[in-house]
């Protein structure tokens, strides 16, 4: 008979990249949320990868690259870039942190809104 193992869970921060000892978690989660917007984008236009590409002014395997997750090389404004042409704004604002450093919130306001930890 094989004997029960106990399985420690625990409850993550909300920002993966952070969990995991990312540098930077704030920027890639805010990156990621840009990426989940532009794969959103493709999907409600009805867009072929290619199609999405050439909107933007990029190769097919690059918007592939991207939305299987390997953005590292994509700012955040380059992200807004892809978002922008495929007709949708991008709106950053500024205001006062309440601590020592400020930090980078990306929501989307398309299907689900989210903000960085």
């Amino acid at each position: 008979m094989a004997s029960k193992k106990e399985v420690k869970i625990e409850r993550g921060s909300g920002n993966v990249y952070a969990d995991l000892g990312f540098s930077n978690p704030e920027e890639m989660h805010g990156r990621a949320e840009l990426v989940l917007a532009i794969a959103e984008a493709i999907a409600s236009e009805g867009l072929t990868q290619r199609q999405a590409a050439a909107r933007a002014g990029l190769h097919q395997p690059d918007i592939c690259r991207i939305l299987s997750g390997k953005f590292q090389g994509y700012s955040i404004e380059r992200l807004a870039h892809i978002l922008n042409s495929l007709g949708r704004n991008v709106t950053i604002v500024v205001a006062k942190s309440e601590g020592d450093s400020g930090r980078t919130i990306v929501q989307n306001k398309g299907k689900r809104a989210r903000a960085t930890a």
